[in-house]
Parts: structure tokens; C-alpha cells; sequence
């Protein structure tokens, strides 16, 4: 059996996320909820979103899970489509206080 207790003490020296990487796991884990409350809002399984975008289950899970936000930008336009949504990118001087179906990553 595995001694837990080294493993906390272990732990607990080491450092945590600095601030910017904390924002960054944040906005992946917004991004990551996003997808799966379309997705369910569409009434889809991982595997039917899956199969309208041209990939695995796994891929969805991935993203739903928060590995979003750094994919690449023609990911996420697939996931748009295949949702019949649209994916805005946009890079204005002042953001609105709340954007419906958003996240923000900047």
C-alpha cells in the first residue's frame, strides 16, 4: 500500500500555480463547462457531437473536461457548427460586463 502521508508532505513544499497560471486553468475549466452545457442543451452525448464533428468521444471529453482554451481556434469553430452555433472571435477596446454563451479569455 502506498504511503499517502509522504505524498502530502511532498505536496505541500511544493509551490502552487502562480497567479497567470491559475487564470489560464480558469478560463480552460469556463471554456470546458461551456462546451458541455451546449451540448446538453442540444440534447447530444459525447459521442453524438463527437460523430458530427468528425472525431472520438474522447477528443469531447477532453474539452469538456478543460483542455479548451488552448485548442486551436478550428477546433472550437467545429464544435460551433456541429452545435449549429457560431464562434465569434473578436478583439474589442472594451469588453461588455456579461456575453451570453461567452467565456473570456483575455
Amino acid at each position: 500500500m502506498a504511503n499517502y502521508s509522504r505524498w502530502d508532505d511532498v505536496k505541500k513544499t511544493r509551490p502552487g500555480p502562480d497567479a497567470e497560471t491559475r487564470a489560464g486553468i480558469e478560463q480552460d475549466l469556463a471554456l470546458g463547462q461551456l462546451i458541455y452545457d451546449l451540448r446538453t442543451e442540444a440534447g447530444l452525448s459525447q459521442r453524438e457531437l463527437a460523430e458530427r464533428m468528425g472525431t472520438t468521444q474522447s477528443v469531447i471529453s477532453r474539452l469538456e473536461e478543460g483542455g479548451g482554451a488552448r485548442n486551436r481556434i478550428d477546433t472550437l469553430a467545429r464544435v460551433a457548427t456541429a452545435l449549429d452555433r457560431h464562434l465569434i472571435v473578436s478583439f474589442p477596446e472594451k469588453v461588455p460586463a456579461r456575453l451570453k454563451d461567452a467565456v473570456q479569455v483575455a
